[in-house]
C-alpha cells in the first residue's frame, strides 16, 4: 500500500489523494501502528495507561474499539501530558515535551503509515530530518564527502520553539496540497487541537500545535534546499 501511494505521488506531483480514510482503519495498518508504538516504548499520557496495561486489556480489542470510534466519528484524542526535559547541550535549560496517550499514539502512527510516503515523494535530496531510512548521520556523511570536494565552511542554524511557532492553518494548507480526503483532514485538525495538560489544566495554544506531539515532526518536515556558493553547501538535518 505505501509503495503504491508513493509511486502515485511521485508520478504526479500535483495529485491530491481523496481515498485514504479506509486505509487508516484497516486492521493491518492499525496493527503495524501498535507494533511501532510498542517498539518505541514511551511513558503513558494523562490517562496513565501504560503499554503493559494495553497488552493486559487486549491489543486486538483496543484496535477494534479504535477502528469503530474512528469509523463512527466518536474518536476524540486526549490532551498530551506536558513534561520538561533537559536540553542535551545545557545543564540548566529545559525543553517541553508532549506525551500523548498510548491510544492516541496508535492513531497517529496509523495516519503516519498511510500518509508518510505521499509526502516523502515531494522531499528534496538535501533533507534528512525525520525521514524514513535517513538521519543526521547521513547528513554528516554528506558534509564529509563535500569537504573532500573542496567545500570549506558549514553554517548551522536553529529555529527557537520551531514546532510551537507553526500556525495550524498554514500546516493544514500544506497538507491539503496532497490530501483532499475530508475525513483525514478532520482527524488532522482534531489531533492538532487536542492541547496539552500542565499541572492539571488543559491548555490549547490558539492556532498552534503542541510541541513534539508524537507524529508532528514528520508532519512538517520542510526541506532546506542544497545550495552552494563557491566553497559552501547547506544540508537539512531538522524538520524545518
Amino acid at each position: 500500500m505505501q509503495h503504491v501511494l508513493y509511486r502515485a505521488a511521485k508520478a504526479d506531483p500535483g495529485r491530491r489523494f481523496h481515498s485514504l480514510w479506509d486505509k487508516i482503519l484497516r486492521r493491518d495498518v492499525l496493527w503495524r501502528a501498535w507494533v511501532a508504538v510498542r517498539r518505541n516504548d514511551g511513558a503513558p499520557g494523562i490517562d496513565k495507561v501504560t503499554l503493559a496495561d494495553v497488552e493486559e486489556y487486549g491489543v486486538v480489542r483496543l484496535l477494534d474499539e479504535l477502528a469503530t470510534d474512528l469509523r463512527e466519528g466518536r474518536y476524540r484524542p486526549l490532551p498530551a501530558r506536558r513534561v520538561f526535559i533537559p536540553k542535551p547541550a545545557s545543564a540548566t535549560e529545559r525543553r517541553p515535551l508532549s506525551i500523548p496517550s498510548v491510544r492516541d499514539r496508535i492513531v497517529q502512527a496509523a495516519v503516519k503509515i498511510v500518509l508518510e510516503l505521499i509526502f516523502e515523494a515531494d522531499m528534496l535530496a538535501c533533507s534528512y530530518g525525520f525521514r524514513p531510512k535517513r538521519g543526521a548521520h547521513d547528513a554528516l556523511q554528506v558534509l564529509i564527502d563535500e569537504s573532500w570536494r573542496g567545500r570549506r565552511w558549514v553554517v548551522e542554524t536553529d529555529i527557537a520553539n520551531c514546532f510551537e511557532a507553526i500556525p495550524v492553518e498554514k500546516l493544514m494548507h500544506a497538507v491539503e496540497e496532497r490530501v483532499c480526503d475530508q475525513s483525514v483532514l478532520k482527524l488532522f485538525r482534531v489531533i492538532l487541537r487536542a492541547g496539552v495538560m500542565i499541572d492539571g489544566q488543559v491548555r490549547r495554544t490558539a492556532g498552534k500545535p503542541p510541541r513534539r506531539a508524537g507524529w508532528f515532526p514528520r508532519c512538517w518536515r520542510t526541506s532546506i534546499c542544497t545550495g552552494s556558493t563557491g566553497h559552501g553547501m547547506c544540508v537539512s538535518t531538522g524538520c524545518w
